[in-house]
């Protein structure tokens, strides 16, 4: 069996061989074309490492700011965009009772995305333009823009702050306070 397939594997080299010498067949020398194609399929998103919870240990009548870190892998240009559930950090523990206390607080939040290109930032909106149809670049169907950057293990910093409750005018209701923003990222359509 073995010699059978060293007979066939000569055959077939003796085929592949250039004729003889003095053969008026020319052997060719011209290059030969390889055409490579690949394609690296789109991705965008948060990292599954992302926080997810804000939580400020500062005394809501106090005026604060706290940042969070988000880490993005996106290779394509994209859009974020943010939606408040509530519009402003409503009372949980307890609901208005007509007392003269404040039972909810409007609060502002902001977004400073890194790319290849640079920082891209939405200026600070007010919880209140964050609901659905508000006046906030992030709550835009749009939302905000990285033109043509990508970022990939890049952070985007989310920063929530709110004024001293003096400067408000009613003192708040004693209880606990939140609202939930959902941001979302996506290629670029």
């Amino acid at each position: 069996m073995f010699a059978r397939l060293l007979k066939m594997a000569t055959i077939c080299v003796a085929a592949a061989t250039p004729a003889v010498a003095g053969s008026a067949r020319a052997q060719s020398t011209d290059g030969v074309e390889i055409a490579v194609t690949a394609s690296v399929m789109e991705r965008c998103g948060f990292s599954s490492d992302a926080a997810a919870v804000l939580n400020a240990s500062a005394d809501l009548e106090d005026a604060h700011s706290q940042s969070l870190v988000l880490r993005i892998d996106c290779n394509t240009p994209f859009a974020v965009t943010a939606r408040s559930e509530e519009g402003r950090l409503t009372n949980r523990s307890a609901s208005d009772d007509l007392s003269g206390y404040a039972f909810n607080k409007v609060y502002g939040l902001s977004l400073d995305v890194d790319t290849d290109t640079g920082l891209v930032r939405s200026g600070r909106c007010l919880s209140t333009g964050l609901v659905e149809g508000g006046d906030c670049i992030l709550a835009r169907p749009s939302g905000l823009v990285s033109g043509d950057g990508v970022s990939i293990g890049g952070d985007a910093t989310l920063t929530v702050d709110w004024p001293a409750q003096s400067s408000l005018g009613r003192r708040l209701a004693a209880g606990d306070y939140s609202d939930t923003v959902t941001i979302s990222i996506a290629a670029r359509a």
